[in-house]
């Protein structure tokens, strides 16, 4: 017989949210990270009553980047510094940011980016080829998110069996 105790999952309080973020592993086929919007699948930062979802990586991104071709540094921002009604443009790629995604932003100069490759790549050329090479920053935030998420992972699967072994222990009782 399997334990009836929830699974004690690690949780995080997030400036971007009202109420803890908890870390689970995704049972459906995928989710939209409400912080750049992207798909995502295996794990995630869920708020389970506001059906909430934040990429491991994202959760933990930097609070300030810089860019070899803007003088201020960008902060993060979890809601885009728009009136209602307006439309943000990010300023390196000339795309539309939804209103419900987080941007970095330099409020001086009203110059705003996505969160992920716009924020840290410097060399950006609108349409280039996709095998160009990324900034060092941007390979150091990809390594770090990349890292987030297995460590993330390793944590929640070493849970998860400690929860089984005791399950077990519990039934032979």
């Amino acid at each position: 017989m399997a334990s009836k105790k929830p699974v004690n999952r690690p949780s995080v309080r997030h400036p971007s949210h009202n109420h803890p973020l908890r870390l689970s592993s995704v049972r459906r086929t995928s989710y939209e990270c409400d912080a750049c919007g992207e798909y995502g699948s295996g794990f995630t930062y869920n708020c389970s009553v506001c059906k909430y979802d934040v990429h491991v990586g994202c959760a933990f991104i930097p609070e300030t980047v810089d860019r070899e071709d803007h003088k201020h540094p960008l902060t993060l921002l979890y809601k885009i510094p728009c009136e209602d009604g307006k439309i943000y443009v990010c300023d390196v790629c000339e795309e539309e940011v939804s209103e419900n995604l987080w941007t970095y932003y330099c409020k001086e100069c009203d110059y705003g980016t996505h969160v992920h490759s716009c924020a840290l790549d410097e060399d950006y050329e609108g349409e280039e080829e996709e095998n160009r090479e990324s900034s060092s920053a941007a390979s150091r935030m990809k390594s770090l998110m990349k890292a987030q998420d297995e460590m993330a992972a390793m944590k929640l699967e070493s849970r998860m069996k400690k929860a089984a072994n005791n399950a077990i222990i519990y039934s032979i009782r």
